[in-house]
């Protein structure tokens, strides 16, 4: 199998390649992250059980055939509000794979907030369960209190701590301990899902493996920063183990300091 790329980085947690360029608009301080009312909930479990999740299932199982290993693990779970952690190799499979993971349940998905200024497609994400991450303190406030709303509806959230997406990287990059305060605040459970990459033999392009880990939980003995810290870490080693068994590289990633990287581009 051929590199088709070469992409280069500067900032190994701060580097974007989702290659969008879209123009943010942003959110409104009173935005409502939960479709609520009669009308908004009948949208929701017909735009995303009656054509999202059926639409999911096929683009993951029979078009990207992506092979979910240890999902016996999530039984016993479908009753109650999860945390899901992953990492971000990848647009359109990170945006259904929490939906595939929680059937039948709904999954929200923490999402940048730059989705939502895409023309068109903003009352899509609201009404499948987008969560766009809002600026400013009040906006921050209500965003926190949906997560802990959604927790309580028996919601899975499904969370990328990596924030930025790396198309088809092997390796699972630095991430804060920040999000882990919602599994403990909210006493949820927590599963890691880590896509992995494998070689094919007659095409160009890797197989997809996904290894879901856990349950994991907040250790309640431990000061509160002292839980998130190891609750984050557990996750961490958890998915780092994962991705070791990636054994192709279809994207290559080269570190380059970002003088380097801007001294190129000007010569190009």
């Amino acid at each position: 199998m051929k590199l088709q790329k070469v992409y280069y980085y500067s900032d190994e947690v701060n580097d974007d390649f989702a290659g969008t360029h879209i123009t943010r608009k942003e959110l409104p301080e009173d935005y409502e992250y939960l479709n609520k009312g009669f009308w908004l909930k009948l949208r929701r479990l017909i735009v995303y059980h009656c054509i999202i999740q059926p639409v999911a299932f096929i683009y993951r199982k029979f078009i990207k055939r992506v092979k979910f290993v240890d999902k016996k693990k999530m039984k016993g779970f479908k009753k109650r509000g999860v945390f899901l952690y992953g990492n971000h190799t990848s647009m359109i499979l990170d945006a259904i794979n929490p939906s595939c993971l929680a059937y039948p349940r709904s999954a929200d998905v923490i999402i940048n907030a730059d989705a939502m200024s895409i023309k068109g497609i903003r009352w899509l994400l609201k009404t499948i369960g987008g969560f766009p991450i809002p600026e400013g303190f009040h906006a921050m406030s209500r965003f926190n209190d949906a997560i802990k709303e959604a927790i309580g509806k028996k919601h899975w959230v499904a969370i990328y701590p990596e924030a930025h997406i790396w198309h088809y990287y092997t390796k699972i990059r630095p991430f804060p301990s920040t999000s882990f305060a919602y599994p403990v605040k909210c006493d949820a459970p927590v599963f890691s899902y880590t896509m992995t990459y494998h070689k094919r033999k007659h095409s160009k392009y890797p197989k997809r493996i996904l290894y879901i880990d856990g349950p994991f939980f907040a250790d309640k003995t431990l000061p509160f920063k002292a839980a998130v810290q190891k609750l984050r870490d557990e996750v961490y080693a958890a998915m780092c183990k994962r991705a070791e068994s990636s054994d192709c590289e279809y994207i290559k990633y080269v570190y380059r300091p970002k003088e380097e990287t801007e001294k190129a581009e000007a010569e190009q």
